[in-house]
């Protein structure tokens, strides 16, 4: 999904919540980056070197965005997401400091009380690949815009029931 503000993808994600019965939510940003990078610390979701033919960016000369799973599996993260890098920014919940990850608490930090704009991280379609589609990159917005190359993705927080049936 695109042209999405952050307000938009939290009303979807409320409005799956109530209809779904379990919570549903934007990612923070230590959530987007684990599931980016893993825990060996990649540089990109698919390893240490960057590579075009893994992802849509300025470099592919798509000029668009590709639909979810384009450069799957080759691509995807250590945890099997896709698209992590390149295609759309996607909205984490998180405010944007520029300072805070300077000093940030020791324990599961939870980003700032307020910011200059919502995180996005990612990378889009038509960013050069040298630096923003790098799993540690963060850029920022103004919660209510909406742009083709914005978009988002949810975290569905399962229950015990839910880790019987995997």
């Amino acid at each position: 999904m695109v042209l999405v503000s952050h307000d938009d993808a939290k009303a979807f994600c409320k409005w799956r919540t109530e209809k779904e019965g379990r919570t549903v939510r934007l990612p923070n940003e230590l959530e987007w980056e684990k599931a980016a990078r893993g825990i060996d610390g990649r540089t990109y979701p698919w390893g240490g070197t960057l590579q075009f033919s893994v992802c849509n960016t300025l470099e592919t000369g798509l000029g668009h965005t590709t639909p979810v799973g384009s450069f799957s599996p080759l691509g995807d993260s250590p945890y099997g997401c896709v698209d992590m890098s390149g295609n759309v920014w996607e909205w984490v919940s998180d405010w944007y400091d520029s300072d805070y990850y300077t000093d940030p608490p020791a324990d599961n930090p939870q980003g700032p009380n307020s910011g200059e704009g919502k995180v996005l991280r990612g990378g889009a379609w038509f960013d050069d690949g040298a630096g923003t589609l790098r799993g540690a990159y963060r850029g920022a917005g103004d919660p209510g815009d909406s742009y083709v190359y914005f978009g988002f993705r949810c975290v569905v927080e399962s229950t015990i029931a839910d880790a019987g049936a995997i």
